[in-house]
């Protein structure tokens, strides 16, 4: 069935349109310069969950850490996110050639990431929320890999199809609130293709605990190390690191290998936590990559922990 179009869909597209319209209508440096000048004024004036995103950098590096080096973390975070938005908007110009002349690494990652599903049959691919994730994705469909990867449609169908054509629209998006869609992943994963996640948020129901910055039992999800063990293929991590406002680097984590011969859930614990690991290294020496103001803050316990503690 169709879904139905109103009139608040249609002001709501036509106000994305206009956004796209200035914001392509100037280079992406241009774009990225003026944002950061903007940001620079916003943040200190009047930035809503400043004091919020500040206490996550405190929490990860520790109460000696400088507020003023909180803040330059948390605003660089928040730039790079403007910059993904940005580029999002310019997607449907980024062929094969602007993505070797804006990402350092493509065609060694391409050869790696060949070379894993030859010898496999097809492979989980794992990013962090670190520099623009989704250009991953685009690589990957313009390196001629079959991709997938979750994504919930959004609720208004005139940007979910704007969506489709200008980010998701290079490779196939499934909605994670259907069964079948765990079917089509396995299948696909053992067709030969890559399988794209993003496992570094807190889990809304308990997952797979592992330690996080140093905190024990901290609620990741089973779906990575899942789809890995379903197809047996190994999980390769992806880091996206942004350089500038338009340029980028792709480099590849040595892949890890499910043990089907091991008890399913000591080998899930294994490699998320082996997943993590590089993760939080990667995070560690470039704080200002990582999304520290998602709403699923992984540090954040779940509701049944905290009952637990308190009960």
């Amino acid at each position: 069935m169709k879904p139905k179009i109103r009139f608040r869909h249609r002001l709501e597209y036509a106000g994305l349109r206009t956004v796209q319209a200035l914001l392509t209508a100037f280079p992406i440096a241009w774009v990225g310069a003026a944002a950061k000048g903007i940001l620079r004024v916003v943040f200190r004036l009047c930035w809503p969950v400043r004091a919020e995103t500040v206490s996550r950098v405190r929490e990860v590096f520790g109460p000696e850490t400088p507020i003023a080096v909180c803040r330059e973390i948390a605003r660089t975070s928040v730039w790079n996110l403007l910059m993904n938005f940005v580029e999002i908007f310019h997607a449907g110009r980024m062929d094969a050639d602007y993505l070797r002349a804006h990402m350092e690494g493509t065609d060694a990652a391409k050869a790696t990431l060949q070379a894993l599903i030859d010898k496999h049959g097809g492979v989980v691919i794992a990013l962090p929320h670190m520099g623009n994730w989704d250009l991953a994705g685009v690589a990957c469909a313009h390196f001629g890999i079959p991709l997938m990867a979750l994504a919930r449609a959004q609720n208004n169908p005139l940007v979910e199809a704007w969506l489709v054509r200008n980010r998701l629209g290079n490779f196939e998006a499934v909605d994670r609130r259907y069964p079948s869609s765990f079917v089509r992943i396995a299948h696909h994963l053992k067709s030969g293709g890559a399988f794209a996640i993003l496992p570094d948020v807190r889990h809304n129901k308990p997952g797979v605990g592992v330690t996080v910055f140093g905190k024990p039992d901290v609620q990741l999800g089973k779906g990575m190390a899942k789809f890995a063990r379903m197809a047996n293929v190994p999980i390769v991590p992806f880091f996206m690191e942004r350089l500038d406002a338009s340029h980028h680097r792709l480099t590849l984590g040595d892949p890890i290998l499910p043990d089907l011969e091991a008890d399913a859930e000591a080998d899930a614990k294994r490699l998320t936590q082996a997943v993590w690991d590089l993760f939080e290294r990667r995070i560690r020496a470039n704080p200002g990559q990582w999304f520290w103001h998602n709403r699923r803050w992984i540090l954040t316990p779940l509701y049944t922990q905290t009952r637990h503690k308190h009960g």
